[in-house]
């Protein structure tokens, strides 16, 4: 007969062992079961607000500080944009550098126009830029309105910078003079269409020296300037911080000749292509209507 013999150690460690084992058993038998968790539904209306808020944050990000598109209203560019093209804008771009001379850049319209919360501030409240209330509108009792949220940015223009911070600028007889020296790129055009969306003829004309143009407020309080008119112009000197831009068609363009230099801070991008292009052939006398598709994803310079 065999005998096992234990030490004290030994057995104790057996005994802790098996009070060990009893009492995991006992926590288990004992164990209340965490209850479920309950996700909540949401109603269908809060997911469709949620979806649209998202979708509108994203959207604006992408068009204030990324991309946007636009479409050309006038003829003011021709022949380099036709009305009818629609554009993309890169708005990066401006971040990192200044724009160059013959840049085509977008910019915020400088004038002031009136009926809009920076021309009349005393009718809207202002919640946050592009946000405004029009208070003419949203407390009215008959008919009774609570809010008339307005979304107010300035229009985005399309012209191409010609004189640069320090460039002294002058326009004889149609042609531009910088600093002294006649400068023709080759992009420059001429030409009133009449009627102005379908062309039945082309006016070619001239406004004499001396003649006092309407419309150009800006440069009326400069000594001498009465005797300015698009054809006719400066000589000014472009300040710094500010460029002086003008239409490719210098007949039909509202420029730097009518409301001033452009300041730096108010330029937001450049057109980088062409995606769509519906309307006229360039000063096509008679054309019709017609999708352009020589022109789509036709990068601008």
């Amino acid at each position: 007969m065999w005998f096992i013999v234990v030490s004290n150690k030994e057995k104790g460690n057996i005994d802790m062992a098996k009070q060990k084992a009893r009492t995991e058993n006992y926590a288990n038998l004992t164990k209340t079961p965490l209850p479920k968790k309950f996700h909540r539904k949401k109603p269908v209306v809060q997911d469709w607000v949620e979806a649209i808020l998202f979708a509108f944050v994203v959207a604006m990000i992408i068009r204030n500080y990324t991309f946007q598109n636009f479409k050309i209203p006038s003829s003011s560019m021709e022949k380099t944009l036709l009305i009818g093209d629609y554009l993309v804008a890169n708005k990066v771009k401006y971040y990192f550098t200044d724009p160059k001379r013959d840049d085509i850049v977008t910019f915020r319209y400088p004038k002031i126009e009136q009926g809009t919360p920076e021309g009349n501030p005393e009718q809207f409240i202002k919640i946050f830029p592009p946000i405004y209330i029009n208070k003419e509108f949203s407390f009215k009792k008959d008919p009774m309105t609570f809010l008339h949220v307005t979304y107010y940015a300035r229009k985005n223009i399309v012209k191409r910078v010609i004189g640069m911070p320090g460039d002294t600028l002058e326009v004889r007889d149609k042609e531009v003079y910088l600093n002294g020296e006649l400068y023709k790129q080759g992009y420059e055009c001429y030409g009133e269409p009449y009627p102005y969306d379908r062309p039945q003829q082309i006016i070619e004309r001239t406004f004499p020296q001396g003649m006092w143009m309407p419309g150009m407020q800006y440069w009326k309080d400069i000594p001498g300037s009465q005797n300015w008119n698009r054809d006719w112009f400066g000589p000014v000197v472009v300040p710094q911080g500010k460029y002086f831009v003008m239409g490719d068609n210098r007949d039909v363009s509202e420029d730097s000749r009518y409301w001033g230099f452009l300041d730096r801070k108010d330029i937001t991008g450049t057109p980088w292509a062409i995606f769509y292009s519906y309307g006229i052939e360039y000063n096509q006398i008679f054309d019709r209507p017609h999708a352009r598709w020589n022109r789509v994803f036709r990068k601008i310079r």
